[in-house]
């Protein structure tokens, strides 16, 4: 079948309206009966962003990103939200990505959905917003890094490695061992590390409120003094230690002395040793009697003076007192 030139014409006009309309209204989701609440986000920069960037809250579409305008300080960012969701207030917002190479859009993460609610003509602020960190930045940042590296100390690393690793297999397999080994130590007594772990946090905790971290600083400071101090004390006293070598010989009177009164020590040792046993059942009943050594102490006090004197105390009886 072969149309004139105007119903050509209608033909593709209609399809052309036809492929408006639904990309309108079900692409770019235009609605003219549509309720939406409009937001401005700001933002340092756009992370990717378009006009059509998609607006989620916990990964569920409820509203699309309508507009990017520059400011003095950034940007600002204007934001269509569907009114059948309600999105707090208080909702930490990042800029996420569909893939490592996908579209941008804005991401809400509330912790809990409850009032406030976003009004309509609210303005974001964009320390609420986590920082952007895009895939050009990214790819910068580990430029940076590679452009840094010194290619020979690298090259001389790996050649390091590779020698210690050449011709070790036996090395290698008893560390591989002993990793298990402490790996099966730690699955069997992970209770007892999980207790010593909190024991740790326990002590740790409120240091600071404690003024710890001064306290070690001044420490630290006054440590080395005090060893030189230390060390200083110990030479003194070896030296007071080597003060009497040599004064009393081995054959002076005072040594024979003190060897003597050992040997008779010695011999007095088993004797009474025999005597201590005998007596001690005769003891036994003044076990339980106990001085009151503080009571002589002040009877003696009071009874003699420092001078030499001895004061006694005469007590009359009652009825030599009334013949009186």
């Amino acid at each position: 079948m072969k149309f004139n030139a105007r119903t050509t014409l209608v033909i593709l006009a209609v399809m052309t309206l036809f492929g408006a309309a639904y990309m309108t209204f079900a692409v770019l989701d235009v609605s003219p009966t549509k309720q939406v609440t409009r937001l401005t986000l700001l933002l340092n920069a756009s992370g990717g962003l378009m006009p059509t960037s998609d607006v989620t809250m916990r990964g569920i579409k409820v509203g699309r990103v309508s507009g990017i305008q520059t400011t003095n300080f950034g940007l600002a960012v204007s934001i269509e939200l569907d009114r059948a969701h309600q999105v707090p207030a208080a909702s930490p917002i990042s800029i996420e990505n569909l893939s490592a190479v996908g579209e941008q859009y804005i991401d809400f993460k509330p912790e809990l959905i409850a009032p406030p609610y976003f009004t309509d003509g609210a303005v974001i602020p964009a320390d609420q917003v986590a920082p952007i960190v895009t895939a050009s930045d990214l790819l910068a940042k580990v430029n940076v890094l590679f452009t840094a590296l010194n290619l020979d100390q690298i090259r001389s690393i790996v050649n390091e490695m590779s020698a210690v690793f050449a011709d070790n297999d036996d090395t290698i397999d008893s560390l591989a061992t002993t990793a298990g080994l402490t790996a099966d130590v730690i699955q069997d007594d992970k209770a007892l590390l999980a207790t010593l772990v909190n024991n740790v946090s326990t002590l740790t905790t409120n240091l600071g409120d404690l003024n710890a971290g001064y306290v070690i600083s001044e420490t630290g400071d006054q440590l080395p003094p005090s060893v030189q101090a230390f060390l200083g004390l110990i030479h003194e006293i070896e030296t007071i230690s080597h003060a009497g070598v040599g004064v009393i010989g081995p054959d002076d009177a005072v040594t024979v002395m003190v060897a003597k009164l050992g040997e008779y020590l010695d011999l007095l040792a088993g004797p009474l040793g025999s005597f201590a046993t005998v007596l001690q059942p005769a003891l036994a009943p003044l076990h339980d009697i106990k001085i009151d050594a503080g009571h002589w102490l002040d009877f003696w006090e009071s009874t003699f003076n420092d001078t030499g004197g001895v004061r006694v105390q005469l007590n009359v009886p009652e009825w030599h007192q009334g013949a009186r």
